[in-house]
């Protein structure tokens, strides 16, 4: 399963070569239509601007029926191939300040927003080496005035569009962060857990590594908002999750499950090290909740991973039969997944 992140930046990708194929299909058509419709617009070079514009709208074509098949390496190439596309018809036709020019800004905007300031400043430099040697050659020392024009307008439209889409990852990063984090305690949410417990499972299976899962649940915790309220359950639980935190090593991932259940994800750690480790932390909870208006204790249940329980799904029940098992034999106590 793969993560948030991971689906995104291939959305990204197919979205991205989505707009090249639609920039590039529409930008060879336009040489075509003008050879056609106004063979002065392009010197009367007429063969040279129709293959050159049938090579763009072909390529675009096909990245905008198949954005899934375009990989990132050759979406990067994308905007410098429009770019040539467009020097060269420029060279053919031998035009300059005709107002084609602007179509140097489709591929500089395309690089800037979807790749890098890097890739659009590339895109740049291209149009530097290539437009003002053509543009001094044909409009004299006018061409010097359009090429810093052009140039300079490029050099400003990479610089906005670079820093809104700064401004943008800045927002779906917290977005995303927030879609995945509980209010009440800042811990994962469900959905980041289960998001989270595949993409470790499958890399600890896939290196031969351990990994266990511990479910903690709050010992009489309806009792504990029956007689101090709900914002004391919800203090308590608050609390505990800090608890949590300030114990477990980089790596493990907390989340609250749902109501007083929190899960804990122990990378590299068998079923009785997890234990261990999770009956360190029951003891804290113990000790620094007699501190707090409300003492609490937890009931903690551990499984590790297996050849019969492969999957996050059969994890989680595992631990969970240990979980009953711990409150059927007392509470705060820590109890392992034992199979039948």
């Amino acid at each position: 399963m793969e993560s948030a992140g991971e689906s995104r930046r291939r959305r990204d990708t197919a979205t991205a070569a989505r707009v090249s194929g639609a920039m590039l299909f529409a930008g060879g058509a336009f040489p075509i239509v003008l050879s056609l419709a106004v063979p002065v617009t392009t010197n009367g070079v007429i063969l040279p601007s129709i293959f050159l514009g049938a090579l763009a709208m072909a390529v675009g074509g096909w990245c905008f029926v198949r954005p899934q098949r375009v990989p990132r390496r050759v979406l990067a190439l994308l905007p410098p191939f429009g770019t040539a596309l467009i020097g060269m018809a420029a060279w053919l036709d031998g035009t300059a300040g005709d107002g084609s020019e602007m179509l140097y800004v489709w591929p500089v905007l395309l690089a800037a927003y979807f790749l890098s300031m890097r890739a659009g400043l590339m895109n740049v430099a291209i149009v530097a080496v290539g437009y003002p040697p053509l543009a001094i050659s044909i409009l004299g020392p006018v061409g010097i005035t359009s090429s810093v024009y052009l140039i300079g307008t490029l050099l400003v439209t990479v610089m906005i569009v670079s820093s809104l889409r700064r401004q943008l990852a800045r927002v779906l990063d917290a977005s995303e962060h927030e879609a995945r984090t509980d209010r009440l305690t800042g811990l994962t949410n469900r959905r980041g857990w289960d998001e989270d417990l595949h993409r470790v499972l499958a890399r600890q299976q896939a290196h031969g590594q351990p990994v266990s899962v511990v479910m903690i649940d709050l010992d009489h915790f309806k009792r504990l908002n029956d007689t101090h309220g709900h914002a004391a359950g919800d203090a308590a639980l608050a609390g505990v999750a800090q608890v949590l935190q300030s114990g477990v090593r980089p790596g493990d991932v907390l989340a609250r499950l749902g109501g007083e259940e929190i899960g804990l994800l122990l990378p590299g750690r068998g079923a009785e090290e997890a234990a261990s480790e999770a009956d360190v932390l029951r003891r804290r909870i113990e000790q620094e909740s007699s501190a707090w208006p409300a003492p609490v204790t937890v009931s903690i249940g551990v499984a590790g991973a297996r050849e019969d329980v492969a999957t996050g799904e059969a994890l989680m029940e595992a631990a969970d039969s240990a979980l009953y098992a711990a409150k059927r034999t007392g509470r705060n106590r820590v109890a392992a997944f034992q199979p039948a």
